[in-house]
């Protein structure tokens, strides 16, 4: 039984971007952490990491100032229920990892 991976669709009238939140999604997401710390990180920069990291999975080339310039274009209301996905999708995936570790132990 495998679920899909969350994603969600930014359109705005010149282009519309596809978040996809899955495992490689959280490893852009680790590795913008490390560059940057979470530490007194603004509310607008990490929806922005999460912009990046779910953005880069379908578009390669996306850059973090591209997100950072989206995420600051985006109503506050919409950038929430993006970074709410993000949210939803770790928390599925950290349960997976959980049981596949609990499983390789048993």
């Amino acid at each position: 039984c495998v679920q899909e991976a969350n994603e969600v669709d930014i359109a705005f009238n010149d282009r519309t971007y596809t978040a996809t939140f899955n495992m490689k999604s959280v490893l852009y997401m680790q590795q913008e952490l490390s560059r940057h710390g979470l530490e007194d990180l603004p509310y607008e920069h990490f929806a922005a990491l999460v912009l990046y990291s779910g953005i880069k999975v379908n578009t390669p080339d996306f850059t973090m100032d591209e997100a950072t310039a989206l995420a600051l274009t985006i109503r506050p209301f919409d950038l929430q229920g993006i970074v709410e996905e993000y949210e939803q999708a770790k928390k599925v995936l950290a349960q997976i990892l959980e049981g596949a570790v609990g499983t390789q132990r048993d």
